[in-house]
């Protein structure tokens, strides 16, 4: 009779409403979708707050508890030894904090027709290179004019000059252009009279 009895009492163990809101830190702006949860309580009670931050969470075991309150974007709560009693529900506003998390850059660029020409007047072939091109080809050593020797119909004079010749055509025929600026001589020091 003694067993029955207790295991009696150990099942009508005593529950309370825990309650409240939560808001931003900062703005005191109420954050919805927060999701609140009672750490190693069986089954697992938690909730998630309304539109305006409130939250409620019914029928809490009596004691002390601690409460874990996770949002997206935000650092995560957590209230430890909080004393629940059975004489009255125990309401909270509890306030979160922004999170800033930085990532590393992202550099987007959009695909290109290399062999296109540059301007739709044009009436010769015309090429476009980046700098990370130059750097891929072998021989190139960051001079755009040893990089287009690679190719078909591209011929350099010597290793004293960087001028080129294509199909045949002078030098002084090339148009060259940075960024799409037009350069007169790619040199640093160019020929007599040019500017560069």
């Amino acid at each position: 009779m003694t067993y029955l009895i207790t295991g009696l009492l150990m099942a009508q163990q005593p529950t309370q409403v825990i309650r409240g809101q939560i808001v931003d830190k900062q703005s005191q702006a109420s954050l919805p979708g927060v999701n609140i949860i009672v750490e190693n309580s069986e089954p697992m009670i938690g909730t998630a707050t309304d539109i305006d931050g409130y939250f409620t969470l019914e029928a809490v075991p009596v004691g002390r508890v601690t409460l874990t309150a996770t949002y997206v974007g935000y650092e995560p709560v957590f209230l430890n030894n909080v004393e629940l009693t059975s004489g009255k529900e125990l309401v909270l506003r509890i306030e979160m904090t922004e999170r800033v998390t930085e990532f590393k850059e992202v550099v987007i660029r959009a695909a290109q027709d290399k062999t296109g020409s540059l301007n739709e007047m044009a009436t010769v072939s015309a090429r476009e290179f980046s700098i990370e091109e130059s750097m891929r080809y072998a021989g190139a050593r960051n001079d755009v004019s040893r990089m287009a020797q690679n190719f078909a119909g591209v011929r350099g004079g010597n290793d004293a000059v960087n001028d080129i010749v294509i199909r045949g055509n002078s030098p002084v025929g090339l148009l060259w252009r940075l960024e799409g600026v037009d350069i007169p001589n790619p040199n640093h020091f160019g020929d007599f009279g040019s500017t560069g």
